[in-house]
């Protein structure tokens, strides 16, 4: 809270705990003036949260003009933030060792001031793993549960993907309802968020690959028209609300097994 209150614009690594907190934070409130003109970046740099003068929030996946990578980050406000940018390089060391007593946490300071790549470095003479056979092989479901980012923002952009991809009789795809083509690069929580409000919407899951190339797109998209229609004569804001809110009561359901109509709750 002492960061948040300094009047000089600061940026800070923040940890897991942290991220935790601020999500917790606004899923039972949006607006939160503790947290005005913050802005928060996390899965290292694929959402993003800020606050505007009053506290109200706004998410986006767009990477914005302030985002500062984690390495840019290490070698400049980092230093000053752990108080070594004036150290010479014999006090650096031995300030820097007394700082991170705990080795694990010392090499990734290390990685992220030196760029040293140790995610990816593997032991000199280590032998390739063996190929094991593809499967679920703990026989863990791997079925995605529900999500919602808590965004109105987002959620207009997936209502206005999804209402032109009717309109022109295209199957909505995971690809089209995110705006994304390399669904790789594509947060889990949006992708997740997607399936969610469409299987709210429609009563179905996105079309797959498989879907598109046996189905007809205009017999697919004539009754998600429909529905369309009268979320928008409820008011897709209306809407939403009434969804975000079924969904944070429903908990940890599965997508696949999630029904909602407004404005009554959900049913599963």
């Amino acid at each position: 809270m002492n960061v948040i209150r300094s009047e000089e614009q600061t940026a800070f690594v923040i940890s897991p705990e942290v991220v935790k907190f601020v999500n917790d934070a606004l899923i039972v409130n949006t607006t939160i003036t503790s947290f005005k003109n913050c802005r928060f970046a996390f899965n290292e740099g694929s959402e993003f949260v800020e606050f505007d003068a009053k506290g109200k929030s706004r998410r986006f996946t767009e990477t914005p003009a302030w985002f500062i990578s984690p390495n840019d980050f290490a070698r400049g406000q980092w230093l000053n933030n752990h108080q070594l940018a004036n150290f010479g390089t014999k006090e650096f060391i031995n300030a820097f060792i007394a700082k991170f007593p705990n080795v694990k946490e010392r090499r990734e300071h290390c990685n992220l001031l030196f760029d040293l790549q140790l995610d990816s470095a593997t032991p000199g003479s280590a032998q390739p793993a063996p190929v094991r056979k593809a499967g679920n092989r703990n026989r863990i479901t791997t079925k995605p549960k529900i999500a919602d980012l808590g965004s109105p923002e987002i959620f207009t952009q997936f209502y206005a993907r999804l209402g032109e991809a009717v309109k022109n009789n295209r199957f909505p795809t995971l690809q089209i309802l995110t705006g994304h083509d390399d669904l790789a690069k594509v947060p889990n929580t949006l992708k997740g968020s997607v399936r969610t409000w469409f299987k709210a919407i429609t009563g179905e899951l996105p079309p797959n690959n498989k879907r598109v190339e046996a189905g007809n797109a205009a017999l697919f998209c004539a009754p998600i028209r429909e529905q369309l229609k009268q979320i928008d004569a409820l008011g897709p804001e209306r809407y939403y609300q009434a969804l975000s809110q079924a969904i944070n009561q429903a908990g940890e359901q599965y997508i696949a097994d999630f029904t909602f109509s407004f404005p009554q709750q959900s049913h599963y």
